[in-house]
């Protein structure tokens, strides 16, 4: 039984690596690919040469525009909405600020409460979602893609200034910093979605004319440059047109191109890159790895066991000899025998 003791150790191990293969893939990998519940970032995207309306001034400008997003994790609030909907959910508070002349009154900003899937990145709505303290239902993807973003045109992308999502498709791979990425576009339609009283004078009219309502409308190309493995948007730019419309007449609210900072960029770039490969490492080299190696030792622990048994001694028959004395020989009873001499010189 000892001889067999070394092939069932060899078969012992492999059973074990391989099932950490396993684990891997199917237990650890799902616990590591969510979004954190204590997120804490500031993310900030800028055009040098951005043209808009100078509220404060009340005519058009240009010059630098600067947008501010600041997003925080809410873990309570996302432990109790992952209770209420039995799904694993991130609640983030997040403030955007846009900025056009550096004083203390911005030229635009939002306050909105997001709830999405910390797997795949997707809106879900309860909670308390909502966009400048009023409830709002969201769908498509909010903040970044899904764990294991694949290269497709399925997904959607959630739009805050319309309030509705819109297909992205996928424009091939780059290399970022040493990243390979997903580049995704999205193309926003002009939509009117506000209004506002302006003076007469700006459409047109005499410098006394009274003030009119004017429609706002809008329209955006976005571009997503995507780690496939953490779904985390890297750097984006926004291609952003919006201007106001009366009476067959119009006027420039903004037109601008905006993009993260480099500084913005280098920091995503430096947090994710070796998330990115760890997480990548648990989710296909470690099973493939494991699996591989301990179905190896697995086989080869058969094979030895085989070829020990093969080559056991076979077992002594005893038989009698003509007086009588036990003698011990080959179990085969066709093998060859020499001839007994008579031990009393008969």
């Amino acid at each position: 039984m000892r001889k067999f003791l070394l092939p069932a150790i060899i078969m012992g191990v492999g059973a074990f690596i391989l099932t950490m293969g396993l684990l891997f893939k199917f237990y650890a990998y799902p616990r590591l690919a969510v979004v954190p519940l204590d997120q804490n970032t500031t993310q900030v995207v800028q055009d040098p040469d951005a043209e808009f309306f100078d509220a404060d001034n009340v005519e058009p400008g240009s010059g630098e525009l600067t947008t501010t997003a600041r997003i925080i994790g809410d873990p309570e609030a996302s432990e109790q909405a992952s209770e209420e909907t039995g799904r694993d959910v991130a609640v983030w508070n997040s403030g955007q600020v846009s900025d056009n002349n550096g004083d203390n009154i911005p030229m635009d900003g939002s306050t909105e409460v997001l709830v999405f899937d910390r797997h795949t990145g997707e809106a879900i709505n309860c909670c308390g979602e909502s966009k400048n303290g009023e409830e709002v239902k969201r769908d498509g993807l909010l903040v970044k893609f899904p764990f294991d973003t694949q290269p497709v045109d399925t997904y959607m992308w959630w739009d805050s200034t319309v309030g509705k999502s819109f297909p992205v498709k996928y424009e091939g791979e780059e290399d970022l910093q040493g990243m390979n990425v997903y580049k995704f576009t999205q193309e926003v339609p002009t939509t009117k979605y506000s209004s506002r009283e302006l003076p007469g004078n700006l459409f047109g009219g005499e410098p006394d004319a009274p003030a009119v309502t004017a429609d706002r409308y809008y329209s955006n190309k976005r571009t997503f440059w995507v780690d496939p493995v953490t779904g985390v948007v890297l750097d984006r730019v926004e291609e952003q047109k919006q201007e106001f419309r009366h009476d067959g007449k119009t006027l420039n609210a903004l037109e601008t191109t905006s993009r993260f900072t480099p500084e913005t960029v280098d920091k995503n770039v430096e947090e994710y890159k070796s998330k990115s490969s760890l997480l990548n490492m648990v989710q296909t080299t470690f099973p493939l790895v494991f699996t591989i190696l301990g179905i190896l030792l697995i086989l080869a622990g058969l094979i030895l066991s085989l070829i020990i048994g093969r080559r056991r001694d076979p077992e002594p028959v005893r038989t009698d000899d003509r007086d009588g004395d036990p003698v011990f020989g080959p179990s085969n009873p066709d093998a060859e025998t020499s001839p007994r001499r008579d031990l009393r010189g008969h």
